[in-house]
C-alpha cells in the first residue's frame, strides 16, 4: 500500500470513529464519510486497534442515544 492510500485511510478512520460516536449506526456513519459499510468490516478485521476503537464509538454513541 502507498504512503498516500495509508494516509488517507487514518483520515478516514478518524473520522468514521468520530461519526459512530454521533451516530451508532455503521451504514449511516459510512455513508456520511463516503465509504462502504464492507470497508469498515475489512478495517475491523485487518487493524486491531480500529476495531477496539469503533466498538468504544459505538457503545459511546448507543449511550448517548439513550440519554436522549
Amino acid at each position: 500500500m502507498t504512503n498516500t492510500i495509508i494516509k488517507r485511510q487514518s483520515v478516514q478512520k478518524k473520522d468514521l470513529i468520530e461519526r459512530l460516536k454521533e451516530t451508532p449506526v455503521v451504514e449511516v456513519a459510512c455513508r456520511k464519510i463516503g465509504i462502504a459499510r464492507a470497508t469498515y468490516y475489512r478495517w475491523k478485521v485487518n487493524d486491531e486497534k480500529f476495531a477496539k476503537e469503533s466498538e468504544l464509538a459505538l457503545e459511546a454513541g448507543s449511550a448517548l442515544v439513550n440519554d436522549m
